[in-house]
């Protein structure tokens, strides 16, 4: 079994699929409302990562001499995991970024017609950046 085959062409996959969704959604949607409503062009974009995991696993499947169906699979899973964690770590990391940079953070909830129910002052926003003894 090609293993450094196997693992440096889903690695490449990975990285090439996820990175360019990851660029097309930074770049072209400055914000992230877009895809929570997903139209033609944000479902096109996640289409990157699937056509380069099978890109790989085609690869795969053609530069060995044994075992290829099972190369092949090992190659488009590994991509996918890997694709996943691309796509998670780059959440995390621009939700950091966001709110490292001192953007508004609100803890306000839908309103409840309840009689109990308060609405939050203006008071309780905050600004992320701002140190605990200034918010008091």
């Amino acid at each position: 079994m090609r293993l450094k085959l196997v693992l440096i062409s889903s690695l490449v996959a990975a990285i090439v699929g996820a990175g360019s969704a990851i660029a097309i959604i930074i770049s072209v949607f400055s914000s992230l409302r877009p895809i929570t409503a997903p139209g033609p062009l944000v479902v096109s974009t996640y289409l990157l990562p699937i056509l380069t995991t099978l890109l790989a696993s085609i690869f795969v499947y053609r530069h060995t001499a044994r075992r290829r169906k099972l190369q092949a699979i090992l190659t488009a899973t590994i991509a996918l995991l890997l694709t996943i964690f691309f796509f998670v770590a780059a959440s995390i990391y621009r939700t950091a970024t966001i709110r490292s940079a001192g953007t508004r953070v609100t803890t306000e909830r839908p309103q409840v017609t309840d009689s109990h129910s308060r609405r939050l002052s203006a008071d309780s926003v905050q600004f992320v950046s701002e140190p605990a003894a200034v918010r008091q």
